[in-house]
């Protein structure tokens, strides 16, 4: 842990390991396996971070901005990072001495990224890396110029009660004018989705209709400024996402998601 990241934080960790902070938030992550762990180490996280870096696909719609935080050289904080790092490789790409802490409430993820780093491919990078909740983010109002994050929001715990917690956890770490980058998605057709949790036979916690409020109303409840959401792409999910676009696929339903990125201002 950097010095200037470790004067942030407003509450001391409960394990420190290798130098980075972990806050015991493994309930309000992702529950990875040790099948993961290996999944990442053996070849994910390589190829995750090239796919970013090199802003292949879909993810050139990052390109711009990831290009204006890298230029700016202020130590950034990327949130709810995942086994893809979020935005990170787009922007150390362009700025690799750029000062970067990247967190998730999952230990073992955070400690895989670790060996993972130490062992080479991402030494020349300079990142922190700690273990905390989106929901309780352990670090001083109006810390960060821009926090970043790749579908995070939308993945944490406890529906929309959850989602505007961490949105306003957000709003309060960053400084007056800073930037919450982030990509967010939502369904393109939700019948469909209900049809693949039907054939399924599980509950469908996307027909919840609180929790489909748009991300745009949920921004702005936060108290973000809009600066752009007009950049966006469509993946169909599959196997290779999660669990959902695995059933769709034995099903032979097509589901989509359209991916907006948003550049929100904190005023």
């Amino acid at each position: 842990m950097q010095d200037y990241f470790k004067n942030l934080f407003v509450k001391e960790p409960l394990e420190i390991i290798d130098n980075d902070y972990y806050y015991d938030a493994d309930g309000d992550g992702d529950n990875f396996d040790e099948a993961d762990e290996k999944d990442w180490l053996n070849g994910r996280f390589k190829s995750n971070w090239e796919y970013k870096r090199q802003g292949r696909g879909n993810l050139k719609i990052c390109d711009e901005i990831a290009g204006k935080i890298a230029e700016d050289s202020k130590p950034y904080l990327e949130i709810v990072c995942g086994p893809g790092m979020g935005l990170t490789p787009a922007i150390l790409g362009k700025n690799p001495e750029l000062p970067c802490l990247a967190a998730d409430a999952c230990s073992r993820l955070i400690k895989a990224w670790r060996q993972y780093i130490n062992g080479g491919e991402l030494k020349q990078h300079n990142i922190s890396l700690a273990s905390f909740s989106a929901f309780d983010i352990p670090l001083k109002d109006n810390s960060f110029d821009y926090v970043t994050s790749f579908i995070g929001i939308g993945s944490t715990r406890n529906g929309l009660d959850g989602q505007m917690q961490a949105l306003r956890e957000v709003f309060r770490i960053l400084k007056p004018g800073g930037s919450f980058v982030t990509i967010e998605g939502e369904f393109i057709d939700s019948a469909k989705v209900d049809e693949v949790f039907r054939l399924w036979g599980k509950y469908n916690w996307h027909s919840d209709k609180r929790y489909q409020q748009p991300w745009h109303d949920k921004f702005i409840s936060a108290g973000f400024k809009i600066d752009s959401y007009d950049k966006h792409y469509v993946h169909k999910w599959t196997k290779d996402d999660n669990d959902v676009g695995e059933a769709a696929e034995k099903f032979n339903i097509d589901i989509a998601m359209k991916y907006n990125l948003y550049i929100l201002r904190k005023i």
